[in-house]
């Protein structure tokens, strides 16, 4: 499955899996990813800690990406 971040979104309560229903927040989307999922960030404000949240999902074996980038 593919879900989507975006940190312009002002919420955390739609589902993550458009563009339109993106999650506000990486953390949340490693939440609900499953091992195989693709977490798409799309470009913007992020908080500090985004490579750490980055290596955390790869570590438990998702894939990340950026939206825009071939996938």
């Amino acid at each position: 499955m593919r879900l989507y971040v975006n940190s312009q979104k002002s919420t955390d309560t739609k589902d993550g899996r458009s563009l339109n229903s993106a999650f506000r927040r990486i953390r949340h989307a490693i939440h609900v990813a499953q091992h195989d999922d693709t977490i798409i960030i799309v470009p913007g404000v992020y908080d500090h800690d985004l490579a750490k949240h980055i290596g955390g999902a790869r570590a438990a074996g998702m894939s990340v990406a950026v939206a825009g980038s071939d996938t």
